[in-house]
């Protein structure tokens, strides 16, 4: 017997959770007219049905600080399909506050439900259907890995609105090599 399709959620939330495209679909459901460029298969138009990335997340409890703003901006999404294929969605672009773009976790294409293959990543403003994941299997939520930021301190706030920034410290680039 085939188990349903499900997609895991996890990462930086307060209610990790595993669900089905039919838990899905009891979320509040958008429907969204897309046309993409798919690379092997030309211009793709298809209607899509189901709950917005924003709403899912919400329900799961994202641990990001909605009162702050610029804190916010450093989360991404990163969505797994069944083949393999990964899309990364910036926080900012699901958030009402900045792009609020009802990117959706799709239920169903259409007409046609999606509860045997699993839900489809829908990124309506897309022109290229590269970010058009199908058979989502799992969304992780969590901050963009680099480096700290450097305080003004660490490398002498003098020294760096001098210019002088000496070859090797961090930052060195374009002010270094042009004394050389």
């Amino acid at each position: 017997m085939r188990h349903p399709a499900t997609v895991r959620l996890h990462g930086h939330l307060d209610r990790p959770a595993e669900l089905t495209v039919g838990q899905l679909r009891d979320l509040p459901s958008h429907r969204v007219e897309v046309t993409f460029d798919c690379r092997t298969e030309g211009e793709q138009r298809h209607g899509y049905e189901g709950p917005t990335l924003w709403d899912v997340l919400c329900a799961a409890g994202p641990r990001v600080d909605l009162a702050a703003r610029k804190p916010r901006l450093k989360f991404l999404l990163a969505v797994t399909g069944s083949d393999g294929h990964r899309a990364v969605v910036i926080w900012a672009e699901i958030d009402p506050d900045f792009g609020g773009q009802r990117i959706l976790l799709a239920t169903s294409m259409d007409g046609a439900p999606l509860d045997g293959s699993g839900p489809q990543l829908v990124v309506p403003a897309d022109h290229c259907g590269a970010r058009y994941v199908s058979g989502v299997t799992a969304v992780w939520l969590g901050p963009a890995p680099g480096p700290e930021p450097v305080a003004a301190e660490a490398v002498g706030a003098e020294t760096v609105a001098a210019g002088h920034v000496a070859a090797g410290q961090a930052g060195a680039g374009p002010a270094g090599a042009a004394r050389r």
